[in-house]
């Protein structure tokens, strides 16, 4: 994905982790190789776990050691005042039954409205690069997590100076469900995120069991409003939604096909015309169901509304297509299979 910007959700596309939303644009070029990020999930599931001698209150001081993108830290066994810095690390958090006690801010008409109510609830302490630090050290926190973006990673010193500092290593080659996996172990969640992946599992087998060939005898293009001037943007078959859409089985259609494993391409809206072999073209929205990031530009245009898919009223928008989380994860088959059901076969 060329140029970025960083991930995060608002209207500077999901960012990739800087917020979430645009909800997160294409993703940041990769700062951590996903090798990294495959040792660290492996090693947060057999982390060394020690006990402490016992405070005064009687009571043990259980640690466990994790590995990090910056290395082992030891953590709490079971954190109870956990700071989120990153909207992926929150949604996972609210996942795995937690409430941080402070989370980042980005902005409540970004944040899915599973998560809202305790969005609210929580201290805001982060609004993109901007970091409160001594507000996060007054919620007196004994475990901060995040993601290992750029703003985040130059951060990390003066974070883990206030509390034991946990994020997962960003690789935009990653599929997003790592870091769930990965903040789950970190606040020795592994039990939870466990029955989320199976219930992620079982609502996959269930969409493809009611749709059947309408998955697997269709194909798609995943596309997003761009952030470069009069273009759009064509996501990969490896981007979150194309993973979703891949487990579904279906196929996907040449646009998005030729776009490289990690990767964006961004094109001119007059190129419509690339998009004309999908049966569905599937796009970011808001919250409300309006379409994200000045899509509606390129829906406007006569050439994308003679395109096959636009004709039959199949361009399908999801607000969970930058997932954060399993639930999100499901949002994005809700989207699809509400999209599919009633259409002719």
């Amino acid at each position: 994905m060329t140029a970025v910007p960083s991930p995060t959700r608002t209207s500077t596309p999901r960012p990739a982790p800087a917020s979430r939303h645009s909800r997160r644009p294409r993703l940041l070029r990769p700062v951590v190789a996903a090798a990294a990020l495959a040792l660290v999930l492996t090693a947060c599931d057999a982390s060394s776990s020690s006990s402490a001698s016992g405070g005064s209150d009687g009571k043990s001081a259980a640690t466990r050691v994790v590995p990090t993108a910056h290395g082992k830290v030891t953590v709490p066994a079971h954190p109870l005042r956990i700071v989120s810095v990153h909207s992926w690390s929150t949604e996972s958090l609210f996942d795995l039954g937690l409430k941080p006690v402070g989370v980042e801010n980005s902005g409540a008409n970004y944040v899915p409205p599973r998560y809202l109510k305790r969005w609210k609830a929580a201290a805001k302490v982060t609004t993109g690069a901007d970091i409160d630090y001594e507000k996060i050290a007054a919620l007196k926190p004994d475990l901060i997590v995040g993601v290992d973006v750029p703003y985040l990673s130059k951060a990390y010193k003066r974070l883990s100076a206030i509390a034991p500092t946990t994020f997962a290593p960003f690789s935009e080659t990653s599929s997003w469900s790592a870091y769930p996996q990965a903040t789950a172990g970190f606040v020795n969640g592994t039990a939870q995120l466990t029955r989320l992946k199976q219930k992620y599992d079982d609502r996959i087998a269930a969409a493809r069991k009611t749709l059947g060939p309408k998955l697997t005898d269709s194909s798609w293009d995943v596309i997003q409003g761009g952030f470069d001037s009069g273009n759009y943007w064509i996501y990969s078959s490896a981007s979150p939604v194309g993973d979703i859409l891949s487990k579904l089985g279906v196929r996907f259609a040449s646009a998005t096909a030729s776009v490289g494993k990690g990767d964006t391409k961004s094109v001119s809206y007059e190129r419509a015309d690339l998009l004309k072999d999908a049966d569905y073209v599937v796009y970011y929205t808001n919250n409300d169901g309006s379409p994200a990031n000045d899509i509606q530009k390129l829906f406007a245009l006569r050439t994308f509304k003679e395109l096959p898919a636009a004709k039959k009223h199949r361009v399908v928008g999801t607000p969970d297509f930058l997932p954060g989380s399993y639930s999100d994860a499901m949002g994005v088959v809700d989207s699809i299979e509400n999209a599919l059901r009633g259409q002719a076969g």
